[in-house]
């Protein structure tokens, strides 16, 4: 199987990471190789514009191994940013660089389970104003998607409660 960049988002509570695990085994289990594969998490709170760039460009050209992101820097500059702090770190760099970033990702999917699913928080703890902006960050993450869409990305929604997990990831390798 070729080596693909994969870009998973959407709101907290909406089954990212465990469909990220999901991801890395089944590739790796196609690729018969568990060092073929690789989710790269976020790098966190207050790093610079620079660190989040070099972060995407060096894993985006690992030549090497799939690599599935689990949240990405522009993506979540461009929903929770300007929910939660009402500024994207990356508007002030040049268009031009962000979608450059982004043609290097074959294919995104947009975790949905629905409006319900999302806001049943249960016990899960929150970064602060999640809770509260929870309707603001839902909206963001769908005009997300139906931009990517739009300048004809590969997006795919993935909603937990009603896909057959196995033909989604055979889509997803596609």
């Amino acid at each position: 199987m070729e080596v693909k960049k994969i870009v998973v988002f959407g709101c907290d509570n909406t089954g990212k990471t465990t469909l990220c695990e999901n991801l890395k085994t089944f590739i790796a289990w196609k690729n018969k190789d568990v060092n073929s594969v690789v989710v790269a998490k976020s790098l966190g709170p207050n790093k610079s514009v620079e660190e989040q760039i070099d972060f995407m460009d060096l894993t985006l050209n690992d030549k090497q191994k799939t690599i599935i992101f689990d949240r990405f820097p522009i993506i979540e500059e461009a929903t929770c940013g300007k929910v939660l702090r009402g500024k994207d770190n990356f508007q002030e760099w040049e268009n031009t660089n962000v979608i450059d970033l982004l043609r290097k990702v074959d294919c995104f999917i947009f975790c949905y389970p629905g409006l319900f699913n999302v806001l049943n928080w249960g016990e899960r703890e929150q970064l602060d104003g999640v809770k509260e902006n929870a309707l603001k960050l839902i909206n963001a993450y769908n005009e997300m998607a139906v931009s990517l869409r739009s300048l004809g990305f590969k997006v795919l929604e993935y909603n937990y409660k009603s896909i057959n997990m196995n033909e989604f990831l055979e889509e997803v390798i596609k």
